[in-house]
């Protein structure tokens, strides 16, 4: 007697605590990301699968090289990948990046654990709170080699004729903060003691240092500023500035924010409008750059792989409703797109 079972209808066995069956990264793996700590996607697909349904919501707490979120994005469920060095993100957002279709999703700087352990332990003989702000900005200050000035809220110093604000350790450069800047300016220029003023009375000038910039400041803020007739710069505040022997040997450089240069046109169309948007340039901070990725760049299209729109952006969270990023397969970025609206006076760009 001839007994046919076929494998579909078969129950199969129980997964056994000793798995053997999945195959190490090998060097030719097409997987492989050279990242030290990676694991093979089947092993990390036999746990998603046996632990999730689709739709359901999977964190990994140390990302590594982005395998979990690699699978789960492939398995039509939704992650969460959180990990503390930055070449773990970067790499684990470049691999997402690479997956066919892959849907939008934000990178976002949830923690400063490193520039807090820093102010607390270089300011803990302070008890005031106060007292160490006081300190903290008096230390930014000195290493920009700006004078400190009183009286005010948002100013903070003064250099070459420019008034300088110095931005929070633990939060980002907004642009309610560059208005309240914009503001105590001219107030102080009114009552005739703001030496950040220009030789004009109809400008003034201010350096704004930060740690972190709202993803649409640069834009944005520069918009507001030049309408209130301020003359405004951003400069990054560099991580040099967490390590004493850089700091002992002044070797402290505070670089401009990078800048997008977006044209924006709208055009009536019967009741709707359609919105061209086109990329025109961008300048990047030069800090962190080798100078061989520097003499390599022959166009400034090249510093950018990945940007995204909000075409309904009304100052809360960034929502990417449409996206270009380089792959592997496709290197070409689209530089310029356009839309369609109902309510143009509603409509804002952002990009990132």
């Amino acid at each position: 007697m001839l007994l046919k079972m076929y494998l579909d209808e078969s129950p199969g066995v129980p997964v056994q605590d000793l798995w053997i069956d999945i195959k190490k990264l090998e060097a030719s793996s097409l997987e492989r990301v050279d990242y030290a700590t990676q694991k093979p996607e089947a092993l990390l697909e036999r746990i998603i699968k046996a632990s999730s349904n689709e739709g359901d919501l999977v964190l990994d707490c140390f990302c590594g090289s982005g395998t979990t979120a690699a699978v789960v994005e492939r398995l039509n469920r939704r992650w969460i990948a959180c990990d503390l060095g930055r070449f773990a993100i970067h790499t684990t957002r470049k691999r997402l990046l690479g997956i066919p279709n892959v849907k939008p999703f934000v990178v976002q700087n949830l923690g400063k654990y490193e520039r807090q352990a820093w102010q607390a332990a270089e300011f803990a003989s302070l008890e005031d709170q106060r007292e160490r702000e006081i300190r903290y900005r008096k230390f930014i200050l000195e290493l920009y080699h700006a004078e400190p000035v009183n009286g005010h809220t948002w100013l903070h110093g003064i250099k070459s004729g420019r008034m300088v604000h110095v931005g929070a350790v633990d939060a980002p450069v907004t642009l309610a903060d560059v208005k309240a800047i914009a503001a105590e300016i001219w107030r102080a220029i009114g009552k005739g003691c703001a030496r950040g003023a220009k030789d004009s009375p109809q400008e003034a000038g201010v350096d704004v240092l930060g740690w972190e910039f709202a993803f649409e400041l640069n834009e944005l803020a520069r918009q507001v500023a030049a309408e209130a007739r301020v003359d405004i710069r951003f400069k990054k505040i560099p991580r040099e500035v967490l390590e004493k022997r850089a700091v002992e040997q002044g070797d402290i450089h505070f670089f401009e924010l990078a800048a997008l240069s977006v044209d924006l046109k709208t055009k009536k169309k019967g009741e709707n409008t359609v919105a061209t948007l086109k990329l025109k340039d961008f300048i990047p901070p030069h800090d962190d750059v080798p100078q061989e990725v520097l003499k390599a760049i022959k166009h400034w299209s090249q510093w950018i792989d990945y940007w995204a729109v909000d075409w309904n952006y009304k100052g809360d969270t960034f929502h990417n409703e449409w996206q270009s990023y380089r792959t592997r397969r496709g290197m070409i970025l689209c530089w310029k797109l356009r839309t369609l609206t109902r309510n143009p006076a509603r409509t804002t760009s952002s990009s990132k």
